[in-house]
């Protein structure tokens, strides 16, 4: 909380609000006071653990034996539970594999945190911030900050004060880190445990038992009893065990093989169609495995044009040439679903994947023409046009093989193009780019990048606004939020209204419409020019009248005590003043505010009194006078609601006067006394 210079001390009031936050109101003038600090919304959102997981961390741990003889949970867990020198916040540090995030519920179990009150917490921070971590009240959280951005020395030492939150709260925080990204130096202030990658082979037994016990088993038998390594992932071993409890009584080939990418069957399945009249079946095989479940005619079609980018020549007679329908798909191992929808995964489960894993890897001189050719199918008018979820889904899953920088370049080439379905399908892969573990953080940095970038195309910088109101503005309003700061920062303004229409989306969201308007209002009120104006374009946009998507303000029928309408009532009058005290939007700024007061889409109740804060103090301010008076083109509901808000201010204004000589008199009498 700030204060103008000179300000006296003023009386605060406290209320608790949702989602760990405090709501603080000080009293006096808006002018000389930001009257209120928004914590809740600056906590790192949370969710909740997945019911399945959660059981396998209780009843299906494996816990090996530490270097110090003692098992590590153990150990782990008594550093939170000691009776002296107790910590609230623990680091788990460990290499790829070891069962970091299965440790973390484990432990937190053991402290006796109850299941339903521990919680993931989502990385909605470009910059690591301990102030942002929550600690409400007999919780856990887990932070897992593998892969992530570089620790400074700020987060580290601030660990100590948030150590102190947490005990005060009965909270707990666990801190997943790799071996290598954890530095504190002199700055430690927690506890750290070192993991231990535990035997595979014993992960996958204990997760059976807990699945299906019936088929330990199948493990130590072929073909199974050789897929682990000794120095397996944990995650591996958890797939293998969720494998097997779902397969078939006598599924042990197709757990087999499914674990495996399918290696053998594709392998054995090119080598066999390795003649130059094979070359049909493989773009078909291919073609069915990026439009897995997709109806054949298309799926046939697309096959035809893999074909042809690949230098075939079809042959002649068109649809009438070549084998019936169901011979291919016996050749290709694929099945007819829901009537005419070709599907290589009703047999062979993770078939249509690993064809494309396979052919990614084994043929890296195709990947271009992979890329082109899903590019053309998908295209206005392609064959695949109405598939571009699935083809984007495919994308994203090769993006994560070697070389699949080479999908995120293609994917701005597209956004370019000019092509609506291209762009379309380019912005899908991003976004889920975006989101994922692997990918998450190099493509958010991307998109910032753009932002700022300043030769730099406007189809561009516009699907960057679209990205972040999409699903990235919904997990992640903050880093979304700090890129639309960005583009509407740039001074070519190529980026305005597709920042307005972001905001506007995400601001349509309930849960976090104080966030968007909160984050808003300080950008307008920042010391930076640049941002401020930004800040001001922005408030405006959220703010017309004339939008569609006009951010609601409380109806007048809810309860004036709601601690969210209040504190977004308060957040409307910050922006308005800020937005009509910047010189580059006051003109506007009263415009817009002159449109609120003749439109009927609000109410008496909603206005009058928000105006009248925004104007009290103000009278004398370019721009004020002609508001209250209106124009010509006023409205009468306008007019009746500038009668009633001049009367209010004109008549607080010469009480003003007799309430200072009032007081002035009390004064000298008690002086008398």
């Amino acid at each position: 909380m700030s204060t103008a210079d000179g300000a006296g001390t003023a009386p605060a009031q406290s209320a608790e609000a949702s989602d760990n936050a405090r709501v603080t109101q000080v009293g006096g003038d808006y002018e000389e006071h930001h009257h209120r600090y928004v914590r809740g919304w600056q906590y790192l959102r949370s969710t909740r653990v997945d019911g399945a997981e959660m059981d396998l961390a209780e009843h299906a741990f494996v816990d090996p034996v530490g270097p110090g003889g003692t098992r590590q949970s153990a150990q782990a867990i008594s550093k939170l539970t000691r009776p002296y020198g107790r910590s609230h916040v623990l680091v788990l540090c460990g290499e790829t594999g070891t069962g970091r995030r299965t440790a973390a519920l484990h432990v937190l179990r053991g402290a006796e945190v109850p299941a339903e009150r521990i919680r993931w917490l989502s990385l909605d921070w470009d910059q690591p911030r301990t102030e942002q971590i929550p600690s409400t009240k007999g919780h856990g959280f887990i932070l897992d900050l593998t892969g992530g951005q570089e620790l400074n020395e700020d987060f580290y030492t601030g660990l100590a004060d948030y150590q102190k939150e947490a005990e005060a709260a009965e909270a707990f925080l666990i801190i997943l880190a790799s071996t290598g990204s954890w530095n504190p130096g002199s700055a430690a202030t927690v506890p750290v445990v070192q993991l231990i990658r535990p035997p595979a082979t014993q992960i996958a037994e204990a997760h059976l038992r807990r699945r299906a016990a019936s088929r330990v088993g199948w493990l130590t038998s072929p073909p199974l009893d050789t897929l682990l390594s000794k120095g397996a992932l944990a995650a591996d071993a958890a797939r293998l065990a969720r494998l097997v409890a779902g397969a078939d009584e006598d599924g042990q080939a197709a757990v087999q093989q499914e674990f495996t990418g399918w290696r053998d069957h594709l392998t054995s399945w090119f080598k066999q169609h390795s003649e130059p009249h094979d070359v049909p079946e493989r773009a078909l095989l291919v073609s069915a495995a990026l439009l897995e479940g997709v109806p054949a005619g298309v799926v046939l079609e697309a096959a035809d044009r893999l074909f042809a980018e690949v230098g075939g020549m079809l042959p002649p007679g068109g649809p009438l040439a070549g084998r019936d329908l169901q011979q291919r798909l016996d050749s290709i191992k694929a099945s007819l679903v829901d009537g005419e929808c070709i599907s290589l995964d009703a047999d062979r489960h993770g078939l249509s994947e690993a064809v494309l894993t396979h052919v990614w890897q084994q043929r890296p001189q195709l990947r271009g023409v992979l890329l082109q050719w899903a590019s053309q199918i998908s295209a206005p008018n392609g064959t695949a046009v109405r598939h571009l979820r699935r083809i984007a889904d495919c994308l994203m899953q090769l993006s994560l093989l070697p070389g699949g920088s080479t999908v995120r370049s293609v994917a701005s080439t597209w956004i370019d193009s000019g092509r609506s379905a291209h762009r379309q399908l380019a912005i899908d892969l991003l976004e889920q780019m975006a989101l994922h573990p692997d990918t998450g953080v190099g493509v958010r940095k991307l998109l910032y990048v753009w932002a700022q970038q300043k030769t730099i195309s406007e189809e561009v910088l516009t699907a960057v606004a679209e990205i972040c109101a999409g699903r990235l503005g919904r997990e992640y309003p903050r880093v979304a939020l700090t890129r639309l700061r960005v583009l509407a920062s740039r001074t070519d303004r190529l980026a305005r209204e597709a920042v307005a229409n972001a905001v506007r989306v995400l601001a349509g969201e309930p849960q976090q419409r104080i966030l968007v308007l909160s984050e808003i209002v300080n950008w307008a009120e920042s010391a930076n020019s640049t941002t401020a104006t930004a800040g001001a374009d922005t408030f405006l946009a959220l703010t017309d009248i004339t939008s569609d998507n006009l951010m609601p303000l409380p109806a007048a029928q809810e309860p004036a005590d709601d601690p969210a309408d209040t504190m977004a009532g308060d957040l409307f009058v910050r922006g308005w003043r800020a937005a009509l005290q910047s010189p580059a939007t006051s003109e506007v700024s009263h415009a817009q505010l002159a449109a609120w007061l003749d439109s009927p889409k609000l109410s008496d109740e909603q206005v009058l009194p928000l105006a009248a804060t925004v104007l009290r103090g103000h009278l004398g301010r370019a721009g004020a006078a002609e508001l209250l008076v209106g124009s010509p083109g006023s409205s009468d509901l306008g007019r009746a609601r500038r009668k009633k808000l001049l009367d209010q201010l004109i008549g607080e204004q010469a009480a003003a006067p007799t309430a200072r000589l009032l007081a002035s008199g009390t004064d000298d009498d008690h002086a008398t006394a």
